[in-house]
C-alpha cells in the first residue's frame, strides 16, 4: 500500500493530459468546420483582407526604401539620352512626365525675375513649397505640347504645365515680364516649369557634333524629333545636361534639349522662321528624300547636327513614333492650351508628317 498515493497521482496526471489533448483537438476541428462553412464570398473577403494587409506591409517597406535624395547630386554620373517607355500608345500625353498631384498649387509667391534666355520669366514658390519658373509669350504653347511628345518618345524633359490664368503674390520690380504680369500679380497664359532641388543643372551645354551618343540611333531619333516639330531654335546653348538620381539612387547625366518653344511653325533663318503657326507648319515637309540608305530631312534652323540619319535609325524611330495615336496627340495640344481648331489642325499635320516618314522608309 506504500505505492498507492504515487499511483493515484500518476492516474490523475494522465487523465488531465488526456483532457487537454481532447480540448485542443476539439478546438481545431471546430475552427476547420467554421472555415468549411464559409460562403465563397466570405472566403474571398477573408483572402482579400489578408492580401490587403500584406500589400500594406510591402508598400510600407517599399516607401521606406524608395525615398529619393532631396539634394542635387554633386558627382558626375553615367550619360543618358533615351529610355524605353514600352507601349507608348498607353501613355497619358495630357500630363506627360507630370501628374495631377505634381501640378502647381496656388497661391504663388514671387521670388525674383529670371533674366536668362530671350523670353520673359519669373521665379515663384507654390503653396506646397515647390519652386517654379513661369515662362510667358508666344513659346508657351509649343513648349508644353512638345514636352509631351518628346517624353512619350523616350527622351527626358522637365515637368511643365500650361496655366491659362493665375495670380502671384508679392510681385515687384519687373522688367521684361511686366508686359505679362500686372501690378496686382495677375497673369494669363503662363508655362510653369518645375525647378526641384534634387536636380543638378550642369554648367556646360552638350554639342550636337560631339557627345557620348554621336552616331547612335537614339541621337538620330532626337534629331528627327526636332525636325518633326520644326524646332528652328535648337541651338547648342539650349542643350542642357541634368544630373539626376534614378530609382536605384544612381546618378545619371540626362542629355536634353531644354527649349522647344521655337516649334510648330516654319523653320528658317532668324528672319524667316515662325513659331506656333499652324498655316506655316502645314506648308513644310518632313523628308527630302532617301539616298544611299541615308534619309535626308527637311530642315533649316540653328541645329548644327546634320539633317540626315541612317535608314536603319529612321526605321527604329518610326517604330516608336508610329505608336502615337491621334487621341494622344490631341491630349498634348490640349495640355498646351491650344484652341479646338489648333488641336485638330496640329494633330492632322503631325499625322501627315509621321505618314510621310513611314512612306519614305518603305521606299
Amino acid at each position: 500500500m506504500k505505492h498507492a498515493p504515487t499511483l493515484h497521482r500518476t492516474v490523475l496526471l494522465l487523465v488531465f493530459a488526456l483532457i487537454l489533448i481532447f480540448t485542443a483537438v476539439s478546438l481545431t476541428a471546430s475552427s476547420s468546420a467554421r472555415s468549411l462553412r464559409l460562403t465563397p464570398e466570405q472566403k474571398h473577403k477573408k483572402n482579400k483582407d489578408k492580401d490587403k494587409d500584406d500589400h500594406k506591409d510591402k508598400k510600407k517597406n517599399k516607401d521606406k526604401s524608395a525615398k529619393a535624395p532631396t539634394n542635387a547630386p554633386v558627382n558626375i554620373g553615367k550619360p543618358a539620352l533615351w529610355h524605353d517607355r514600352g507601349d507608348i500608345s498607353k501613355l497619358d500625353l495630357y500630363l506627360g512626365i507630370g501628374s495631377e498631384e505634381g501640378m502647381p498649387k496656388p497661391p504663388f509667391q514671387f521670388k525674383e525675375e529670371d533674366s536668362t534666355g530671350t523670353n520673359p520669366k519669373i521665379k515663384v514658390v507654390d503653396a506646397n513649397g515647390v519652386k517654379w519658373n513661369i515662362k510667358f509669350d508666344e513659346e508657351v504653347h509649343a513648349e508644353v505640347a512638345c514636352s509631351r511628345i518628346v517624353w512619350a518618345c523616350g527622351y527626358m524633359v522637365e515637368e511643365s504645365y500650361f496655366v491659362p490664368s493665375g495670380h502671384v503674390n508679392g510681385v515687384r520690380a519687373l522688367t521684361r515680364a511686366r508686359k505679362f504680369v500686372k501690378a496686382n500679380g495677375s497673369f494669363t497664359n503662363g508655362m510653369f516649369e518645375k525647378r526641384p532641388d534634387n536636380v543638378a543643372r550642369r554648367k556646360n551645354p552638350w554639342s550636337w557634333s560631339s557627345n557620348p551618343f554621336t552616331g547612335k540611333k537614339e541621337m538620330s531619333g532626337l534629331i528627327m524629333l526636332n525636325v518633326l516639330v520644326n524646332n528652328w531654335d535648337s541651338k547648342e546653348e539650349n542643350n542642357h545636361i541634368l544630373g539626376m538620381y534614378d530609382e536605384d539612387g544612381q546618378v545619371k547625366e540626362w542629355y536634353t534639349v531644354a527649349d522647344w518653344g521655337g516649334s510648330f511653325g516654319k523653320t528658317g533663318s532668324a528672319f524667316s522662321h515662325s513659331k506656333w503657326d499652324l498655316d506655316q507648319f502645314a506648308k513644310q515637309a518632313f523628308v527630302d528624300g532617301l539616298r544611299a540608305n541615308i534619309l535626308k530631312l527637311h530642315y533649316s534652323g540653328k541645329m548644327s547636327a546634320a539633317a540626315s540619319v541612317p535608314l536603319d535609325h529612321a526605321r527604329w524611330f518610326a517604330g516608336i513614333l508610329g505608336q502615337l495615336t491621334d487621341d494622344q496627340l490631341r491630349q498634348a495640344f490640349k495640355a498646351a492650351g491650344a484652341s479646338p481648331a489648333e488641336v485638330e489642325g496640329f494633330t492632322a499635320q503631325l499625322r501627315r508628317k509621321i505618314n510621310e516618314l513611314k512612306g519614305a522608309i518603305r521606299g
